[in-house]
């Protein structure tokens, strides 16, 4: 069972953090740009979704080397018409299905870069040269948590979905089609609000509104900073 944990307290760690490596931060890493996009077969026809996705890094040298990480986006949002809206988060799938690591946006680049053999990790310039490896398919694990909601305008009746039976969650053939990432220059994808009008009154806290998580509840698993993040300001 999941330990229950302030969210406030969180929050207030990865700050410190965020300050500790803001000494190292400026001219120090890289910056790129992906746009991570979902199709998805339905009875109506094909329908797709994308979101372009920021990266930055940067090197800190408090107790050790450690490369660091900003993420500035949004989930994607899929719409499948009277079906519903399909989001993929910024978070990834664990190997239950259940949520997995919260930093899923900020590795998917190398993930898929590693896999198809166009950077080595032991590349001194991996995180600048991220930038010019095009992209590429995402296999089954590399696939973003997928969610629905019963009724969009209810955080708290969330759901997970399947990456390999939409038609579960969405009706009868509808299924994930593809999932790609691919580099690019174009501006980072905002708006998500206006599918989710209760995102900016959460604050970053939970779903169902509480500020410590832990489960067992979906809406208490998943927070604000799962669909939207703003690069750690």
């Amino acid at each position: 069972m999941m330990a229950r944990r302030s969210f406030l307290s969180i929050a207030a760690s990865l700050g410190g953090a965020w300050a500790l490596a803001g000494c190292d931060k400026p001219g120090s890493g890289a910056a790129y740009r992906y746009r991570l996009t979902l199709d998805v077969e339905t009875p109506e026809g094909a329908k797709t979704g994308s979101s372009v996705i920021e990266v930055r890094t940067w090197e800190t040298h408090f107790e050790g080397k450690r490369t660091n990480h900003a993420v500035t986006g949004q989930a994607v949002v899929v719409d499948l018409g009277a079906r519903g809206l399909l989001f993929a988060l910024l978070a990834g799938r664990g190997e239950n299905g259940g949520l997995g690591s919260v930093d899923h946006a900020a590795y998917l680049p190398a993930l898929v870069a590693l896999r198809g053999g166009k950077l080595r990790d032991s590349d001194p310039a991996f995180q600048k040269n991220l930038s010019s490896t095009g992209g590429g398919d995402l296999i089954d694990k590399e696939i973003p948590f997928l969610v629905r909601f019963r009724d969009v305008d209810d955080p708290k009746t969330v759901e997970a979905v399947d990456p390999n039976d939409l038609a579960k969650s969405f009706g009868l053939s509808v299924r994930l089609k593809r999932a790609t990432i691919e580099m690019t220059s174009d501006p980072v994808t905002t708006g998500i609000e206006k599918q989710l009008g209760w995102l900016a009154a959460l604050k970053g806290g939970y779903l169902d509104g509480q500020f410590a998580g832990g489960g067992p509840a979906l809406s208490n698993i998943l927070h604000g900073g799962n669909f939207k993040s703003s690069g750690g300001q």
